[in-house]
């Protein structure tokens, strides 16, 4: 009895394991179970570090500049003719970004307060 169970059992599991491998082989092979890796270069994991020092080849190019900090100030100015000129005023510091995402070195501009809005350069230019 117990031998024929046996044998009962090992049979099942045999057509069972052959009924598996066909449905495997039946797999479209648009499925995949892995990807393309990701651009891991030194370039896209520092890109500081890498415009920097001028690791990349080619260089990336400026996007366009962001508004890093901006702080008022009071400028006193001499004049020509001897007088002082106070007037308020806006320092404004900016850095390129890159198409990498790198930032570049800061610059600052001073814009005075009066008569007229400030209107300062374009921050940000979108490629997309």
């Amino acid at each position: 009895m117990n031998r024929s169970s046996l044998l009962l059992t090992a049979l099942i599991v045999c057509i069972g394991t052959s009924s598996l491998a066909e449905q495997y082989q039946n797999i479209k092979p648009g499925l995949r179970c892995h990807f393309a890796r990701k651009d891991r270069s030194f370039c896209k994991v520092f890109p500081n570090f890498s415009l920097r020092h001028g690791i990349c080849s080619p260089q990336p190019e400026v996007l366009g500049n962001i508004e890093w900090c901006r702080e008022d100030i009071t400028v006193t100015e001499r004049l020509e003719c001897g007088e002082y000129e106070t007037y308020e005023a806006v320092v404004i510091t900016y850095r390129p970004v890159y198409e990498n995402g790198a930032w570049g070195k800061k610059f600052k501009r001073t814009f005075r307060k009066e008569p007229t809005l400030i209107t300062p350069p374009v921050l940000v230019q979108s490629s997309k």
